[in-house]
């Protein structure tokens, strides 16, 4: 029995021989016991209630259980470095063929040269608290396989010292083929500015800055750049000429002058005028081995079911021409995207690149027949104009490219791309795979599919 319970009827107990004793007669005391019995029932219904109230102890001693479990993953995963670390990345695997090649290849990229690979993107912060973070981006297969390195350390909650490997960060278009607005690119391969106009990566210190509520952004980076490119041990060679005796090639020139690198001077600002559009400036100055600047202007706009965005880019190098003289070009690019459903987008991108100067030339491409038809300006047999007391290359091809394309999210994290692309040169600047044939144009079409995870 509840120990409640036997307490209120010792009580009870113990007032009956009191009432008993002090009763006048058989009918009061009858009347006394009736009461009493009345005022036992009131009572116990009181202790049952009591009683049936549900004890809160066991939860709470739960609830302390496993806060404390709680408390030790935490510390586990703090002791063992896992905590504030993230993983994400992104897999493609596409089809393409062009003219040039006539193949039809399947790989893991359909960037056609534009270092497209899988990504996989790890980032930590620091466990203290302080918001220092770094990030190590790697692509599998690719070269470089490390795309990034670089870390990120708080000053005020305005500004940030940046350092490592950084990614360029010119122009609108990023290098993953995930439509990530600060990862990706909506169609499969790129502008003809990033592919050809503009470095790759930086490796040095800067800072970053947020204004204004941030409205207003600005970074910049001292060090080196693209440093495969700063080495000179195999000089590229000038185009033959032909000087009635046969074909004679003039001594190689590179625009690098030794294996040292060069220091660089990279920065961008953005302007966020409202929600969904933004303006930016960055630019790229390179001295001692390498010798250039490069400046874009960039911007876009994403409102309803319509995406805009649009570059301008002029640069300038030194010895970077096809007849080892300095060079300069000037290029830009368009894009348009509408959903004409919320999951399926059609796009349209156009790119125009000129650069005459001294044979061609851009920082990307000095001047060489690679299939992206730059270099020499030539004729229809592969002959193109030069100076009769050098025989090198005077005049440099111009590049337009126009790209179609959908992107349709088949889910959260998939997408599915078709892309149809013309390259076409202002000469016969495009040589086949067998090196028989020369064209103005190439046409490429693609077809990939993309997992972020």
């Amino acid at each position: 029995m509840n120990l409640k319970k036997k307490l209120w009827i010792v009580a009870l107990a113990g007032v009956l021989p009191w009432a008993g004793a002090h009763a006048q007669s058989a009918a009061e005391l009858q009347k006394e016991i009736q009461s009493l019995k009345a005022q036992l029932q009131t009572l116990q219904q009181k202790v049952e209630a009591i009683t049936a109230q549900p004890d809160v102890t066991p939860l709470s001693q739960q609830v302390n259980r496993l806060e404390q479990r709680l408390d030790l993953g935490e510390d586990d995963t703090e002791q063992s470095g896992f905590k504030g670390l993230k993983i994400n990345g992104v897999m493609e695997a596409a089809f393409k063929r062009n003219t040039t090649s006539a193949s039809n290849e399947f790989s893991a990229s359909a960037g056609y040269g534009a270092e497209e690979f899988g990504m996989i993107q790890i980032t930590k912060e620091s466990q203290d608290g302080e918001g220092v973070d770094w990030t190590l981006r790697l692509l599998p297969g690719g070269d470089p396989m490390v795309q990034e390195a670089s870390l990120s350390i708080p000053l005020n909650k305005n500004s940030r010292i940046i350092a490592g490997l950084i990614p360029d960060f010119q122009g609108y278009e990023y290098i993953f083929p995930n439509a990530n607005p600060t990862l990706g690119n909506q169609l499969i391969t790129h502008n003809a500015l990033y592919d050809l106009a503009g470095a790759t990566a930086y490796t040095g210190v800067g800072m970053a800055y947020s204004l204004g509520g941030g409205k207003y952004a600005f970074k910049w980076v001292v060090g080196n750049a693209d440093g495969a490119s700063d080495d000179n041990s195999a000089p590229r060679a000038v185009a033959w000429f032909d000087t009635g005796a046969g074909l004679i090639q003039p001594d190689p020139v590179s625009v690098a002058e030794s294996m040292a690198k060069t220091v660089v001077f990279a920065y961008r600002g953005d302007w966020y005028v409202n929600d969904t559009s933004y303006v930016a400036l960055s630019g790229l100055h390179g001295r001692g081995n390498r010798v250039f600047d490069i400046m874009a202007l960039d911007g876009g706009i994403t409102r309803g079911d319509w995406q805009v965005n649009g570059q301008f880019s002029i640069g300038r190098m030194d010895r970077a021409g096809a007849n080892g003289g300095g060079t300069s070009w000037q290029g830009v690019s368009g894009l348009v995207g509408y959903k004409i459903v919320p999951r399926l987008q059609l796009l349209a991108r156009a790119d125009y690149l000129m650069n005459s100067e001294n044979g061609g030339g851009t920082y990307y491409d000095n001047g060489g027949i690679n299939g992206n038809g730059l270099g020499p300006e030539r004729a229809s047999d592969g002959s193109f104009a030069y100076a009769a007391d050098t025989g090198l290359a005077t005049k440099g091809a111009n590049l337009m490219r126009l790209t179609v394309g959908t992107n349709y999210q088949v889910n959260s994290t998939t997408q599915w791309k078709t892309e149809f692309r013309l390259d076409q040169s202002s000469g016969y600047n495009f040589l086949s795979t067998g090196g028989l044939t020369y064209s103005k144009d190439k046409q490429s079409m693609a077809t990939s599919l993309v997992l972020s995870f």
